[in-house]
């Protein structure tokens, strides 16, 4: 087949998926008359954060969602939670968004990289994912889509106890049709901010080369407390994603836990750990591990962090 024919296919077939997608859509919405923001049917009551430091109010503007969020202390322990949700549908393609809520909320994680989430997609119900879930924590959450079909998304997002002040959805090189991009958001702990960042990288290794050239020109021009979360889809001694540790470092290597899986749920890719944190070197690993998920095809993967007040507060 010609390359021209083999184009023309794609298009085709990709014509003909969008507007599956927008009618079943459509559909959906017409049987069952709900208003956009209408999504948030989770009925679990948000974690007492009452003894964590104190509280504020948070927004409910695009990206946000009302709760009580916490201002941080001196020598608190934050705990940081990188999870890949496999879109909230289990491996026997049931959609399970409220369990993946029950394992983040029982987790007790204060800033959580999710990867993997669907925003009203038909595969996962209809459903804006990232607030669902923030809206059960009552957490801030950002979004960050890397695939967008006449507004049905897909992507990354990072959900924080902590006030999120800012946030940058950046594309990243994609040599495949499913296009990638690094969530960055500024978060503010104490008065200090820390910069989280979420990268979900290609399945390609010479495009996950190019999309770690460019994290690592991202890294470049940040200072302070810097952390980065995501599925890297490689693993950490390869070439390409020894570049970021040059930068950064890996909390598993840090606490000798590199041995831990974190694709647990297929036994025939064991001591797989393409889903890891890391930190700037300035910021205190206490610990890390992985806990299996019962729905998702990934571990949780965690880091437990110490804040400790910067001496120039809010450096950004």
């Amino acid at each position: 087949m010609k390359g021209k024919d083999v184009h023309g296919w794609v298009v085709l077939i990709i014509a003909v998926f969008a507007v599956c997608q927008l009618v079943a859509f459509f559909e959906f919405r017409m049987k069952n008359m709900i208003r956009q923001g209408d999504f948030v049917t989770v009925s679990m009551e948000p974690p007492d954060l009452t003894n964590r430091g104190g509280a504020v109010k948070g927004r409910a503007d695009d990206g946000f969602v009302d709760g009580n969020l916490i201002q941080g202390q001196e020598g608190q322990e934050i705990l940081l939670l990188s999870f890949n949700i496999r879109h909230g549908v289990d491996h026997r393609g049931k959609e399970s968004l409220r369990s993946i809520i029950e394992e983040i909320k029982n987790s007790k994680a204060h800033i959580i990289a999710l990867q993997e989430v669907d925003y009203y997609m038909p595969r996962s119900g209809f459903k804006n994912q990232a607030r669902e879930i923030a809206s059960a924590l009552g957490f801030h959450y950002v979004y960050g889509e890397t695939i967008n079909v006449l507004g049905i998304k897909y992507g990354n997002a990072i959900i924080s106890a902590y006030p999120i002040i800012e946030h940058q959805n950046i594309k990243l090189y994609s040599s495949s049709l499913e296009k990638r991009a690094i969530l960055k958001a500024k978060v503010s702990i104490d008065g200090d901010i820390y910069h989280i960042l979420n990268a979900h990288l290609g399945l390609n290794r010479k495009e996950r080369q190019r999309q770690i050239e460019e994290i690592n020109a991202i890294l470049e021009n940040l200072e302070g407390n810097v952390i980065l979360m995501g599925d890297f889809n490689e693993q950490p001694y390869i070439p390409g994603s020894q570049l970021i540790s040059d930068k950064l470092v890996d909390t598993a290597i840090i606490k000798q836990k590199e041995h831990l899986n974190t694709y647990a749920f297929y036994s025939e890719l064991p001591n797989t750990r393409i889903d890891r944190i890391y930190v700037s070197s300035n910021i205190e690993v206490i610990d890390h591990f992985v806990m299996p998920s019962k729905t998702s095809d990934h571990s949780m993967v965690f880091a437990l962090i110490l804040h400790k007040k910067s001496k120039k507060a809010g450096i950004i």
